[in-house]
């Protein structure tokens, strides 16, 4: 673990970097559809925080499996 130091930055903070993944890519979601078809982008809040959070937080959890496999 030693020579990657992203990965011990990975596993250390995961959750916060799936948080903050799931907070940008929502805000960036959000300004695209209010952008295009009006107020009623604002519907996709309560969708897209919780799907992009769970597809970051599954990508941590893949690499803590493959770190734990290898290591």
């Amino acid at each position: 673990m030693e020579r990657f130091p992203a990965l011990r930055l990975l596993l250390r903070f995961g959750r916060r970097w799936a948080l903050f993944v799931a907070v940008v890519a929502t805000a960036a979601v959000t300004w695209l559809m209010v952008s295009q078809i009006g107020p009623l982008g604002w519907v996709a809040v309560p969708v897209a925080l919780p799907f992009f959070y769970f597809l970051a937080k599954s990508y941590v959890e893949l690499i803590q499996i493959v770190v734990e496999m290898v290591h």
